[in-house]
């Protein structure tokens, strides 16, 4: 549907955003940067500190920001706000937090915690390490084949080569390290250095001052690619992980990657690990098998207008509708 949405896009125009306001949104991102780094560079765009704040212009002049808490006591109501944020990167506390801090809006963070302080990364934050590092060395010939070769993907040219490296399978994951080792990365002093993940002491930083967190499993599998069994433990370990370190007694969490694949079993597993849990996707404006699941949109590419994102979004919705998709049906 990448072709629909992007018609859908260029037909969009802020003059249509007052006629899509009675509703609540759920907009996300995962980080907020004035420069690249080399963990997120070669996965996603993403938007600057000047971006961002004018999101938030937008956003807040057409809905109303709400506390987490209300959305826990199922107090949701037409026109309202909520924004969230993947991965727990470092920016959500440097960068996203004092921000929102001064605007006075809420948000719910969702963190991975084997990533938390440091010690480990995510192997796709890793992968992309490495091809910042090929970079530099201008691709070098025989380190891409040797790579290549390691996961078993050939290639034609430089874009081809980033587009599948990226999209190794999870259970290849510890082949990245062997790579690292290769080209003589230290991934324990780039987690040393730049620190791209939350703290145990930031996120309770961020509790006191009235931020909500949220699991988003312990590592970040994609999680299509698990057991059910696997599945269920990467998610509520990473809810009960918070509620152990933070004291805390709700009950978030939002999948990573996607939820499209997820199956009927699972919600209703998760569902009845906490009766009031809430749990977040990323299929857009759409309505899941139960209230308690709350589909979210992103708003992170730097080259799209929000205003035109959220009209985009509408539209979509009215277009899922014709065709049959607007619920989503877990088997």
């Amino acid at each position: 549907m990448g072709i629909v949405k992007d018609i859908l896009y260029k037909v969009s125009s802020k003059v249509f955003l007052p006629a899509f306001k009675n509703q609540s949104i759920f907009p996300y991102y995962h980080i907020v940067r004035d420069s690249q780094v080399d963990h997120i560079e070669n996965l996603y765009a993403f938007k600057n500190t000047k971006q961002f704040l004018n999101d938030i212009a937008v956003l807040t002049h057409n809905y109303k920001s709400i506390n987490p808490k209300s959305l826990l006591e199922n107090k949701i109501q037409k026109n309202n706000l909520l924004l969230s944020f993947d991965d727990g990167l470092q920016e959500v506390y440097t960068e996203i937090y004092p921000i929102l801090k001064e605007k006075n809006i809420k948000a719910i963070f969702f963190i991975n915690p084997a990533f938390v302080d440091n010690k480990e990364g995510l192997y796709k934050h890793y992968i992309s390490i490495i091809i910042s590092n090929l970079k530099r060395a201008n691709f070098k010939k025989s380190s891409l084949d040797k790579i290549s070769d390691l996961f078993s993907f050939s290639y034609h040219n430089i874009e081809e080569f980033k587009q599948k490296f990226t999209s190794i399978k999870y259970a290849d994951k510890e082949k990245v390290n062997d790579v690292l080792k290769f080209l003589n990365i230290n991934i324990e002093d780039y987690l040393e250095n730049y620190k791209p993940y939350i703290t145990k002491e930031q996120i309770q930083e961020m509790i006191n001052d009235g931020f909500y967190f949220g699991g988003h499993t312990m590592t970040h599998p994609p999680l299509i690619q698990l057991s059910y069994e696997e599945q269920k433990a990467e998610i509520i370990n990473s809810i009960d992980w918070l509620k152990h370190n933070f004291d805390i007694n709700y009950s978030f969490f939002s999948f990573p990657f996607s939820d499209k694949s997820i199956s009927k079993k699972l919600m209703e597993a998760l569902i009845d690990y906490d009766n009031n849990i809430k749990i977040f996707g990323n299929s857009g404006l759409k309505k899941d098998m139960d209230d308690r699941i709350i589909q979210r949109f992103s708003l992170e590419n730097p080259t799209k207008k929000t205003e035109k994102r959220i009209v985009e979004e509408n539209l979509y919705k009215y277009f899922n509708k014709v065709i049959g998709k607007y619920h989503i049906k877990r088997k």
